[in-house]
């Protein structure tokens, strides 16, 4: 009988540690940020060694990604559908534009640790969150374009329009100005990679008359 329910208790018993670790990472990196934290500081919050914790994350940059990614996973675990192809890629990003109104120190670290941080299972989820995403965009694409085109058949659009997306959130992450218009920022590059960049300047020449 006491072998039978010993692995159901190490079971439970490192699940409790795994939500322990989650929860106090979680509260330090929202508090403080990213760079102000250390592993050890984790480790005592959690109430776990340092060595149990790097069980379950590798290093602060893993620790980071566990916590964005249960996050940003929302960005592609539904599709929005308002009816204009620039508000739904607008709306898509929205737990990301959300993070960067909040923490944009965490934002900024999170993209750089997907990026080119050390291997490990919660970076492998975060790139795969990002591939995701450009298969979303390929939908939002594809949905819009009346028939004319499968999301299969968008990937080399999808990745363009991706890029942009991207990178304009990446910027916004270190620009910290307090007035930045994070969604305003992407909704104009959207619309310009969506419509034309003659498109654009011609209609900011018209404004500007």
């Amino acid at each position: 009988m006491s072998s039978t329910r010993d692995p159901g208790r190490r079971e439970l018993n490192k699940a409790d540690k795994q939500r322990r670790i989650h929860q106090a990472a979680r509260q330090l990196f929202s508090s403080r940020g990213y760079s102000s934290v250390t592993t050890q500081e984790v480790a005592e919050l959690a109430e776990v060694g340092t060595g149990t914790l790097f069980r379950y994350a590798r290093s602060k940059g893993e620790l980071l990604c566990m916590i964005a990614n249960e996050d940003f996973r929302l960005m592609v675990e539904s599709l929005p559908d308002t009816g204009d192809p620039v508000e739904d890629l607008v709306e898509l990003c929205e737990p990301l534009v959300r993070a960067l109104e909040r923490q944009p120190e965490n934002v900024a670290a999170y993209h750089r640790e997907t990026l080119f941080g050390e291997p490990g299972p919660h970076r492998d989820e975060a790139q795969q969150i990002l591939v995701e995403l450009r298969g979303s965009i390929a939908e939002v694409l594809a949905r819009h374009c009346g028939g004319a085109a499968t999301a299969a058949l968008l990937t080399g659009p999808a990745q363009t329009v991706f890029d942009v997306m991207y990178m304009t959130i990446v910027r916004s992450g270190v620009d910290r100005s307090p007035d930045l218009d994070h969604r305003g920022e992407l909704r104009k590059h959207v619309r310009r990679v969506l419509y034309g960049t003659l498109a654009a300047a011609s209609e900011v020449g018209a404004e500007s008359r």
